[in-house]
């Protein structure tokens, strides 16, 4: 009897042991879990146009904050340098070395729909950030700006400038357009025309020139120069960047007239170029449509679907594509902005609506 009862209790005493041990090795099983769920890294990378033009290190340095607030993020940037097929190239390479994301802003809008439909093909997210693809359904999202407004508004600015001024009309109008074929140049340049058509059919506006400066400073001396040749007789230059705006005065000043005095300029970007500028009276505004933000933002959206596949609410954003909020920088407001919309001041940047 006393044997039967030793054993018995031995038996208890096992089986407790080996329900402690199955639950130990359940909640140490959790807990892995629940550690990898929470240190998954994510490899993500940020293809960029360029690294020579300010504009896009403004953007990249936006990115890079917020990648900061993920340390499970490993964020890459490549340079596009300003080619479509280099950027596509590169594009392919890492959908084959397989990558969890891919912040996308493309240099024309044709030319990466491509590789954003074998990135689907191969389930890996596509953000486009800045500027967007041409056909929105081989991505999940895209923040950047309403460029047609960006025009519109710097040319209703310059417009009333001019009125207010009281030089005679008709005015004397060059526009110095950004690289041909880049979505964001057509729309931009769309947004310019949309006040000035109905005084050119008035005959209040002429327009001496119109012709692409590829974005860039030194073809926009180039440019400039060829006009200045045939004319000299300019009111008011409409630059779609702060870089176009910066060579299209090199040339001004060689010429012989006198920036803001002779000639009115009008840039966009909020470049620290564009800034400067103002501050020195040779540009008379800059449009910010915060490249800072938009670059902080793409890798908020793009960790938000990555960890909970919680994308923007497509009936609040036509397309999934948040815009930024633009604005004029002049002399009265220059010296409380920041370089392409970047904090003046350390602080919180605005949340991603959403």
């Amino acid at each position: 009897m006393q044997s039967i009862y030793y054993t018995a209790r031995e038996n208890m005493r096992k089986n407790t042991l080996f329900l402690i041990a199955v639950l130990g090795i359940v909640i140490l099983a959790l807990g892995i879990g629940s550690a990898f769920a929470v240190d998954k890294k994510y490899s993500v990378y940020l293809f960029e146009v360029g690294f020579d033009n300010p504009y896009f290190i403004g953007h990249i340095h936006g990115a890079q904050a917020a990648a900061e607030k993920y340390p499970n993020l490993d964020l890459v940037i490549l340079d596009g340098r300003n080619d479509p097929a280099t950027q596509a190239t590169q594009v392919i390479q890492v959908i084959a070395k397989g990558v969890d994301g891919i912040l996308l802003n493309p240099i024309t809008s044709d030319a990466l729909v491509p590789a954003s439909k074998e990135a689907k093909a191969a389930n890996i997210p596509v953000f486009c950030t800045d500027r967007d693809i041409s056909d929105p359904a081989y991505r999940i999202a895209a923040v950047g700006s309403d460029q047609k407004l960006i025009g519109r508004v710097a040319s209703e600015y310059a417009l009333k400038f001019l009125e207010q001024s009281g030089l005679p009309k008709p005015w004397k109008v060059v526009v110095l357009e950004g690289l041909a074929g880049a979505l964001a140049n057509t729309e931009r340049t769309a947004g310019w025309y949309e006040p000035l058509q109905p005084l050119i059919d008035k005959g209040e506006v002429t327009i001496v020139a119109d012709v692409p400066a590829d974005w860039a400073r030194e073809p926009a001396v180039r440019k400039m120069n060829e006009i200045l040749v045939k004319t000299k007789d300019i009111h008011l230059v409409l630059a779609s960047n702060d870089e176009i705006a910066a060579g299209a005065i090199v040339s001004l000043e060689a010429a012989g007239l006198v920036p803001n005095k002779d000639v009115y300029l009008i840039g966009v970007d909020a470049s620290p170029v564009g800034l400067q500028l103002i501050k020195d009276g040779k540009l008379l505004a800059t449009v910010a449509h915060q490249a800072y933000l938009q670059g902080y933002w793409a890798v908020e959206m793009m960790m938000k679907y990555l960890e909970k596949k919680i994308e923007p609410p497509k009936d609040k954003w036509p397309n999934n594509y948040i815009i930024t909020q633009n604005f004029m920088v002049d002399k009265n407001n220059v010296a409380d902005v920041g370089p392409f919309g970047e904090p003046v001041k350390a602080g919180p940047v605005a949340e991603l609506p959403y």
